[in-house]
């Protein structure tokens, strides 16, 4: 027993800011562990069920986390970072152990469709090299990726890792707040549904794993600031959920809803505080004035900020059409300002359309399709699936009936407003565009929050005492100013760093024999996959996998012309994907593996540069030869 005081008395005596640096030292230790062991008997079948389970992991990992974040003091601080850290490393090495394909990302690790937009551009801004118009859409994620890419020498499976961390070190420091103002059970009820929307965009080189995590950290700004009365803080949070919707676009009427809440709640003795009011908008133009300087900066005059909101708005003018229709309707469109043109025209020869394009977004909405407000509450089971979803739309009912019994209580205003937001603004961002709420990144906590009110209601009504909230006090606050502000530095900084310091690298003179083409990139390590003959005895684990389980994966692919090129692929083959660092031209680089050089290599390569007119998106670059090989 004095053994244990001595101990838990030369914890507290350590200052405060050198304990959270060695709990979060501690927290990212355990996050890398997690992703380089390959321990087949706990490891393995845990991650996957973290990554793609549901009916009986989540809520074991809830209990799990309820009882880390029950801890009090400074070991309940280390403990409950940890197992954050931990949960969100788990879900991302599911992800690597499987190989499961999804519509952005092959075998767990190759980046697809948008995604491979967001990875070749990031390539291209560290060699200093302007982006495409599509990156230039969001140029604060590419830039950061770009950051990443630099710092781990181009290791993409290191680079999703930082990701990942920042986002269950973000989760962690927003359920902390909620759990000072209502107790462990609705903190944690947050942090799991944080982690069941972000687990599927981890790993992955998609706006969406930054976006999720800028929010994170807006909403624990503007928590902080409810519970501190600091009406600078939480403009500062309004400030950074602007930042996060222009790194994600999406749910855009959340900001005017958060300005009229805080022009409500801290309105002092008035009826309104317009200063509230003036200083949000200021500091959320700004961040706009920002997205487009920044654009300006990666892409040149060409780039245009939000350009593909007016193909989602002609299809919202068509009666509720996808976002590629105007391809379809009007192939000749040449830009934006003609597809909004175009739109209008529309609209005012037929003002039905965008009347019942909106009523059948909402209802999508609400449907119980993968379109659903909460169909990452979900997982292998319908009943099980509809269970949550309806259990999701009950506590959100009782979430606005909380709010209905007390107007003036800010975080159930809170919740209710910004979801309203998110429901004004349905239809202008379509959720059939995209599964899972994907385009909603940005404010998803608002879809955390209100059914976490409607939690806080039943609760306060329990009549059981240990049914009732937590509210035990939370041991010390990390500096939550200081991080967030750290971040959105980095975030204006990182693509001007990287492209300023950027060169391309000398083209070899050695020329490809006759007849074949030549292919001039860098060889790094984290960024392929080898495929593996079936009698070779070793357990599949990135980057390793063998023939019948990548061709398994290659299954899931969206496009059937793109899975039966995958299928063609022999093994003892590597497969990545990067840029002719000479032309300028994106491809997959199928390679033997025993020609690979040493990762961090420049490499010339012959072969064959093939373009299949059934997957237009995409080149195939088929090695016979390894010309030349040198370290940059």
């Amino acid at each position: 027993m004095s053994n244990k005081l001595n101990s838990s008395t030369y914890i507290e005596k350590i200052p405060p800011r050198i304990w959270q640096t060695l709990c979060l030292g501690v927290s990212i230790l355990v996050f890398i562990l997690i992703l380089v062991n390959r321990s087949p008997f706990l490891l393995r079948p845990v991650s996957m069920a973290l990554r793609l389970g549901f009916g009986m992991v989540i809520p074991l990992a809830g209990l799990v986390m309820y009882a880390a974040f029950r801890i009090p003091g400074r070991y309940g601080e280390l403990f409950a970072l940890t197992a954050t850290m931990a949960l969100f490393a788990l879900g991302l090495a599911g992800l690597w152990a499987s190989g499961n394909t999804q519509s952005v990302v092959l075998n767990g690790l190759i980046p697809l469709t948008d995604a491979v937009g967001y990875y070749t551009d990031a390539t291209r801004l560290q060699y200093g090299v302007d982006v495409s118009n599509f990156t230039a859409m969001r140029p604060f994620f590419a830039g950061l990726l770009s950051f990443f890419l630099r710092l781990t020498g181009r290791n993409l499976m290191v680079t999703v890792g930082i990701f990942t961390a920042i986002a269950g070190f973000a989760s962690y420091l927003a359920s902390r707040e909620i759990q000072k103002t209502h107790g462990t059970e609705l903190a944690v009820f947050f942090l799991i549904l944080t982690f069941l929307y972000y687990r599927h965009h981890s790993g992955t080189t998609m706006s969406e794993s930054l976006g999720v995590s800028v929010s994170l950290l807006g909403i624990a700004l503007i928590w902080k600031g409810i519970a501190d009365q600091k009406e600078w803080l939480t403009l500062f949070g309004v400030g950074v959920i602007a930042l996060a919707l222009n790194i994600r676009p999406g749910a855009m009427f959340v900001l005017p809803a958060l300005l009229l809440w805080g022009g409500w709640i801290f309105r002092g003795q008035g009826k309104f505080s317009y200063k509230f009011f003036l200083w949000g908008s200021a500091i959320i133009l700004f961040v706009f004035y920002a997205n487009n300087k920044m654009i300006d900066f990666v892409a040149g005059p060409s780039g245009v900020a939000f350009e593909n909101f007016s193909w989602a708005f002609y299809g919202l003018a068509a009666g509720g059409r996808s976002w590629r229709y105007v391809f379809e309707a009007q192939p000749n469109a040449k830009d934006s300002a003609e597809i909004y043109r175009l739109a209008f025209e529309l609209i005012r020869n037929n003002p039905s359309l965008i009347i019942s394009g909106a009523l059948f977004y909402w209802k999508m909405f609400f449907s119980s399709t993968w379109y659903n407000a909460y169909a990452f509450v979900a997982g292998e089971n319908y009943l099980v699936n509809e269970i949550a979803r309806w259990g999701m739309y009950i506590l959100s009912a009782l979430g606005i009936f909380k709010w209905f019994r007390n107007f003036r209580d800010a975080t159930a205003s809170l919740a209710v407003l910004g979801a309203l937001g998110v429901l004004a603004s349905v239809p202008f961002v379509p959720p059939t565009d995209a599964y899972r709420v994907r385009l909603y990144a940005a404010t998803i906590p608002f879809f955390i929050l209100l059914p976490g009110m409607g939690l806080s209601f039943l609760q306060e009504k329990m009549p059981v005492n240990f049914l009732k909230p937590h509210l035990k006090s939370t041991p010390g606050n990390f500096p939550l100013t200081t991080i967030s502000a750290s971040l959105v530095v980095l975030l204006l900084t990182a693509p001007i760093y990287t492209k300023t310091t950027g060169a391309l690298p000398t083209p070899p003179e050695t020329v490809c024999p006759p007849n074949t083409d030549t292919f001039f990139a860098s060889f790094d390590k984290g960024t392929s996959i080898n495929i593996h003959r079936e009698n070779e005895v070793f357990l599949d684990w990135m980057p390793d996998f063998h023939i019948s389980g990548f061709r398994r994966n290659a299954h899931s692919l969206p496009e059937i012309s793109l899975t039966i090129i995958m299928e063609s692929i022999r093994p003892s083959n590597t497969l990545f994907y990067t840029i002719d660092l000479q032309t300028n031209q994106q491809s997959f680089v199928i390679i033997e593996t025993e020609m690979l050089p040493q990762p961090g290599s420049l490499m010339q390569v012959c072969g064959e540069l093939v373009f299949d007119a059934e997957v237009s998106s995409y080149s195939f670059f088929y090695v016979d030869e390894v010309l030349s090989v040198w370290k940059p």
